[in-house]
């Protein structure tokens, strides 16, 4: 059988194969979650404006039900009751006005992340107080034989669930998708010192430190892990933690008799005066750090965003 090719004939070239291109790294790749940026939705304006709506019908709610009789009973039913509301309002904004159904609320470790945040506000309270306590201005007397546990439990649950959808869940979200993360956070601690000015014994002063404080802190939660739960966890914590098993009022609210019979000494800047535990030195620089702890956390996520004009 003869070659095709005569042996004198030369041989094709075989064509030179394409060059590979080389592999897009993996910190390129694009994630698989919807980026931060996304988060404001819709028709944020009108988002905004309905918040301050849900905000109002659920404090009225609380108030409403909680005064219908001078009972711990009561109080706690208003305060579940007004937090349905939040809940309740918060999901037709997102869902039917936002078009992100279950923002902020769905996925996997709702409980995980609740439960992280009630142990992490129980122990920074209780740090807190330890810290009081070794220089002199917290000292325990005793434990109380009738403790009010479910007037703190009503004011960590009201606050922490209504506040956290309103400032974190509502405000937040919608101004950081116009103006980035930082300015966000800023405006939002600002409002939400500034409206426990209404609260009795409250000042100036103790709202600039709820901004420095619970204001950084709670919006960290937030940015941090981009849901809910992880804020409503710390938010009720923190609240009945103070006056639940410490007796100490909560943003000025009066002195409460709580598991631990107490008596508080020395100045205001390490007692916290009538705004409570909350509102001394120690307890203001541990709740700012965490909070800056948790927005780095936040950046090495990627879940700090900037202005809408720095976006592509």
């Amino acid at each position: 059988m003869t070659s095709l090719h005569s042996p004198s004939a030369p041989r094709p070239r075989a064509a030179p194969l394409p060059a590979a291109r080389p592999a897009a790294p993996l910190t390129a790749a694009r994630p698989a979650t919807r980026p931060p940026a996304a988060h404001g939705g819709r028709r944020r304006g009108l988002q905004l404006l309905l918040g301050v709506v849900v905000f109002l019908a659920a404090e009225m709610t609380v108030v409403t039900v909680g005064g219908l009789a001078a009972s711990p009973w009561m109080l706690l039913l208003g305060a579940c009751a007004g937090a349905a509301v939040a809940l309740g309002g918060y999901l037709l904004i997102v869902g039917l006005i936002g078009g992100r159904p279950g923002l902020g609320l769905r996925g996997r470790g709702k409980l995980a992340e609740l439960a992280a945040g009630l142990v992490l506000g129980t122990a920074l309270l209780t740090l807190a107080v330890g810290l009081i306590a070794l220089l002199g201005g917290y000292r325990v007397t005793g434990i109380s034989a009738s403790p009010q546990l479910l007037a703190p439990l009503a004011v960590g649950i009201g606050a922490g669930v209504i506040e956290e959808i309103v400032f974190r869940g509502i405000l937040l979200r919608v101004l950081e998708s116009w103006w980035g993360s930082w300015v966000a956070l800023a405006i939002t601690s600002l409002l939400f010192g500034l409206i426990h000015l209404m609260n009795p014994g409250a000042s100036i002063l103790t709202a600039l430190l709820l901004v420095v404080e619970a204001g950084v802190l709670l919006g960290a939660a937030y940015l941090l892990t981009r849901r809910l739960w992880f804020a409503f966890g710390l938010h009720i914590a923190w609240n009945t933690v103070q006056a639940g098993m410490f007796s100490s009022a909560v943003s000025g609210t009066g002195t409460q008799r709580g598991l631990l019979v107490a008596e508080m000494h020395g100045p205001t800047w390490l007692t916290g005066g009538s705004m409570g535990i909350e509102g001394s030195l120690l307890t203001v620089l541990l709740g700012f750090v965490t909070g800056i702890v948790m927005l780095v956390l936040a950046a090495r996520r990627g879940h700090l965003q900037g202005p809408a004009r720095n976006r592509r």
